[in-house]
């Protein structure tokens, strides 16, 4: 009696198919994010989370030149820093400190 063996050509196509069978299905089925259009509402931005004083090493007073009213976080109108909580002096300095251009 005579056994059957599949040529190698048999069991790559079979190994292939079966691949492909598996993988498609996951493919379709991830959903690409939508695009917002002209006539769809733009999401609000989500302001970024401010760090505490503490942890930057803010100080009241200057590091040499280096003083919150020179630096590009600083908000004047409100003496406030973007990055840092609270109320932050003009005079003062953190660890984020940027130089204004």
């Amino acid at each position: 009696m005579k056994e059957h063996i599949p040529t190698r050509r048999r069991v790559l196509r079979a190994a292939l198919a079966t691949g492909c069978s598996l993988w498609i299905p996951l493919a379709l089925a991830v959903e690409e994010p939508k695009k917002p259009t002209a006539s769809s509402p733009q999401p609000a931005a989500v302001p970024a989370r401010k760090v505490p004083q503490a942890s930057v090493q803010y100080q009241a007073r200057p590091k040499g030149e280096q003083k919150c009213g020179n630096c590009i976080n600083f908000i004047a109108e409100s003496n406030t820093c973007k990055l840092v909580e609270g109320s932050v002096s003009p005079e003062g300095w953190c660890t984020l400190w940027a130089k204004k251009a």
